[in-house]
């Protein structure tokens, strides 16, 4: 029972892979607080959680966009339980479009919840975590040290076509979170950015392309030929634990991420045939797909 005393925090966890997450999590035995701004997707998880036999100290629908909101969810766990253990922050949103056309609106809202969620959580969250300071190394055995593990993008890293405002929020998770890999470091924290690839979560089906008529034959081809290469939540969420367990700073969830970020430095004309043969692909997707 690795969270018999201590406790993890999940974000995101109504679906996708903050659900896996969470589940996984109930299943190595740790106690659990759970959050999303889907109530009914989070109820449903919560549900899944107390038929496993886990422990659920929390399940509470929180606007991650929101600061006072997840500084209220912080204080009372922290107050009931102490400081959390883990911190998975998941949740977050996908919005795709093309910079001459997309409205700042969506621009904003990427960065409000992406970005700026993340930025809520860690403040609400690690300043408890940095008082309570490193597990005792007694315990550290069993449950490993305090830490921090945030959900970015492999958008943050390479240069996806149409994703300038979806790479901005998350690139700017995955350098903050490189910061803090060192910032944290003395209070016994560690930290974790991941980078997921191609994932087929429910944000696969009704991901927001600006401009784009989702329906055209074209765009459902592509969509399913995304889903035939994608993992599941569950791999995904299996991937991130053992990257967590191992204690890696940058977990990716597939192969081709992490050549990519090799080949951006060491080979930049392989890296860029490559994501000139991916935006031209996307460009023949949108073609006859455009509102």
């Amino acid at each position: 029972m690795q969270g018999t005393h201590h406790y993890a925090v999940v974000t995101g966890a109504a679906s996708g892979i903050g659900r896996e997450i969470a589940l996984q999590l109930a299943g190595q035995g740790w106690r659990l607080a759970i959050s999303d701004i889907n109530s009914n997707g989070l109820a449903a998880t919560a549900r899944e959680i107390e038929d496993a036999g886990a422990e659920l100290l929390d399940a509470t629908p929180v606007d991650i966009s929101d600061a006072e909101a997840v500084d209220a969810w912080a204080a009372r766990l922290s107050e009931l339980y102490g400081a959390a253990h883990t911190i998975h922050h998941v949740g977050g949103i996908s919005i795709w479009g093309r910079v001459d056309t997309m409205p700042l609106e969506k621009w904003r809202q990427l960065i409000d919840v992406n970005l700026m969620g993340t930025v809520h959580i860690i403040r609400a969250f690690i300043p408890a975590m940095m008082q309570a300071g490193p597990v005792p190394r007694s315990e550290r055995r069993r449950v490993g040290p305090r830490r921090l593990v945030g959900v970015a993008s492999a958008a943050g890293i390479i240069a996806l076509p149409w994703h300038a405002a979806y790479s901005a929020s998350k690139g700017g998770v995955l350098s903050m979170l490189e910061v803090l890999r060192f910032d944290l470091a003395p209070y016994g924290i560690a930290v974790h950015a991941v980078a997921p690839g191609a994932v087929d979560t429910g944000l696969v089906r009704t991901i927001d392309i600006d401009g784009v008529d989702q329906d055209n034959p074209r765009v459902a081809k592509a969509r399913a030929l995304f889903q035939r290469h994608a993992v599941s939540p569950a791999e995904c969420a299996e991937i991130i634990l053992k990257g967590v367990r191992k204690n890696k700073a940058l977990i990716t969830t597939g192969g081709e991420i992490a050549f990519a970020r090799w080949a951006q430095v060491n080979a930049p004309w392989l890296y860029r045939a490559a994501m000139g043969g991916v935006n031209r692909a996307f460009r023949w997707v949108a073609k006859d797909a455009m509102l």
